[in-house]
């Protein structure tokens, strides 16, 4: 009976896990999300793990430290902000504009990077990202890749 209770413990705990028992995987901090959408958007160290913010603007912003693991954040326009140290692990930042944004230190390590603008960009000390993200994604002469990958221009 024990082992039956351990066993269905631990399955519980898995499907919880990957989202599959209907709940979240992750929650994001509700008044972090709500910064964004509002506009108000220097949000240092925010947890907006998992949160939908497609189409929010952060432009020349203060994000550094955030976590958007998981997160929605196609379409945003994120130019010129900081995130350095940012994880968006996982994160969608498909069409996103990240133009000139700070990235030291940020991890984009399995984040969608479809169509995404890093037009002059430095992405050479980014965890985590590889040929593929940048395969289809954009930038310019401008952009700083580490060695050994490269980008296509922006059309």
């Amino acid at each position: 009976m024990r082992a039956f209770v351990l066993l269905c413990t631990l399955m519980i705990a898995a499907l919880m896990t990957a989202g599959l028992a209907g709940l979240p995987a992750w929650a994001a901090d509700p008044a972090a999300v709500a910064r964004i959408h509002g506009g108000i958007v220097d949000c240092v160290g925010c947890d907006l793990t998992g949160a939908d913010i497609t189409n929010t603007c952060v432009k020349e912003h203060d994000l550094h430290g955030a976590d958007f693991t998981g997160a929605n954040a196609s379409l945003m326009c994120m130019s010129f902000a900081n995130f350095t140290g940012v994880s968006f692990r996982g994160a969608d930042l498909s069409g996103a504009n990240m133009a000139g944004a700070k990235m030291d230190g940020a991890d984009m390590t399995g984040a969608k990077t479809s169509i995404t603008s890093f037009l002059g960009t430095d992405l050479r000390h980014v965890k985590g990202l590889t040929q593929a993200q940048l395969d289809v994604a954009c930038g310019n002469r401008a952009t700083k890749l580490p060695p050994g990958l490269k980008i296509h221009s922006c059309r």
